[in-house]
């Protein structure tokens, strides 16, 4: 059947010249739900709304959630992954779901929390993410001077980035190893990537090699908003890497997702700042002053709880999401 669109509700077959009503039309599916996650995601977060230590909840018209338990609460990454104009109808289902299991629902980083607020929630900014629009983008300009004179010594190093391969497979593991020893609490999770060489070969991963053909560093990005968007995730180096290493990474993948049509890209959360204490266990001053060098636009991303009262709690739920292996490791962490 040849369909067109020929107003808001009807389609046209163009076989029988016969007007159809949208909600009649033979609904496309999509096989898996990380297919429906990549493809219906629409921001940077999306792509974690499945990952280790989930509960997967299916939704009406193939939605999909991913929900960390944590005591009573459920958290979720962001919002439900919904086909396109069922949005609504997801986050309900969901919070039906969830209400009928005893669950205090909380949204780890949403884009826009009207939908929540609208229906009684209560929000608070809790992270920038840091976005690149990739429609012109270059390394040219005085606001990614830096990052320009960083590949540029890369280069006279002998650095390149190339593709995951397998060959380059116990390389990769030896970088994620070492950078590893130096974190004594572990890997992180939730909506921090863990490595798995198992994955690498199905994500969007790229090697750092040295003069030598030696791995240094790798990073992986995974995909949103239909091929869209990019979100950069796990970003690993050797302890004797080159300064510029990480830069390099970055800055190459930027340049061939621009050269690929992709429009935008997000280099990830930074949590708002809480003071020195808390800098401590997360340095997040740091990560913001170095995302900064990719010259980002600064999208706020908000926590959403259903009551105020609720929000020291739903706080705490997320941090034990983070922490697979426990806070008290998490907090043993090298900043």
């Amino acid at each position: 059947m040849s369909i067109l669109a020929i107003d808001a509700g009807l389609f046209l077959d163009l076989s029988t010249g016969c007007a159809t009503p949208r909600h009649l039309l033979p609904v496309r599916r999509l096989a898996t739900r990380e297919q429906r996650v990549a493809e219906w995601g629409r921001n940077s977060v999306s792509p974690f709304t499945l990952g280790p230590g989930r509960c997967v909840v299916d939704l009406p018209n193939d939605g999909v959630a991913g929900v960390v338990v944590k005591g009573r609460t459920a958290v979720m990454a962001t919002d439900p992954v919904a086909r396109p104009g069922h949005e609504e109808q997801s986050l309900t289902a969901l919070l039906d779901i969830l209400k009928g299991r005893g669950l205090r629902p909380v949204f780890a980083a949403v884009t826009d929390p009207a939908p929540y607020l609208q229906r009684g929630f209560f929000s608070r900014p809790v992270a920038e993410d840091a976005m690149i629009d990739l429609t012109n983008f270059s390394l040219s300009g005085k606001r990614r001077s830096g990052i320009r004179h960083s590949v540029t010594s890369a280069g006279k190093a002998g650095l390149q980035v190339v593709p995951w391969s397998e060959e380059l497979a116990d390389g990769a593991r030896l970088v994620s190893t070492a950078w590893l020893d130096t974190k004594r609490g572990g890997e992180m999770g939730f909506t921090l990537g863990r490595f798995d060489p198992e994955r690498l070969s199905t994500l969007d991963c790229r090697l750092a090699l040295d003069e030598t053909g030696r791995v240094i560093g790798l990073g992986t990005w995974h995909p949103f908003d239909d091929g869209r968007g990019r979100v950069l995730d796990l970003m690993r180096r050797l302890p004797d890497a080159p300064n510029p290493t990480i830069d390099l990474l970055i800055a190459e993948s930027l340049l061939d997702f621009a050269r690929g049509g992709v429009a935008l890209a997000s280099l990830g959360s930074v949590p708002l700042s809480h003071g020195t204490v808390a800098e401590r266990w997360y340095p997040t001053r740091s990560l913001w002053r170095y995302k900064a060098k990719f010259d980002p636009s600064w999208e706020m991303r908000h926590i959403v709880v259903s009551a105020r009262p609720q929000m020291a709690s739903a706080l705490r739920a997320v941090v034990c999401a983070y922490c697979p292996e426990g806070v008290m490791a998490a907090t043993r962490r090298n900043a």
